[in-house]
């Protein structure tokens, strides 16, 4: 048989209007190599119990990483087993990597990239206390 979805129920509901990105953060970023001041611009969003987000970092020169030591540290403590979160490089429309998620320091590892003046963005979710 065929499920009716009832629209009174809470599945149903618009949620839109709860669900804004509001939050901009200046995320603290460890084990890059800048070459010149790249303008990084960061926002989340909680929604029950995760924490999404989003960071931009568009290199003055050029920027790398190193997986394993370059990291973003979270906005807020992480809590859980793990979470979900990829850098990407916005200018070629080419993924780099997934992340890894340290809960204990609230760390998020990103993956290697050589020496690059692309836009550079990370974004994911993890779960918060």
């Amino acid at each position: 048989m065929e499920e009716i979805i009832r629209q009174e129920s809470f599945s149903y509901l618009d949620l839109r209007g709860l669900d804004r990105w509001e939050i901009l953060w200046a995320p603290v970023r460890v084990g890059w190599t800048d070459v010149g001041v790249p303008t990084v611009t960061a926002r989340f969003r909680i929604v029950g119990k995760q924490f999404f987000f989003q960071v931009r970092v568009v290199p003055s020169t050029t920027v790398a990483t190193a997986a394993g030591t370059s990291y973003i540290v979270s906005a807020i403590n992480m809590a859980g087993l793990g979470g979900d979160g990829n850098m990407v490089d916005s200018t070629t429309l080419i993924a780099i990597g997934a992340c890894a998620f340290d809960i204990p320091n609230s760390r998020i590892y990103v993956p290697s990239q050589v020496a690059t003046g692309d836009i550079i963005t990370i974004a994911g979710w993890h779960e918060i206390m």
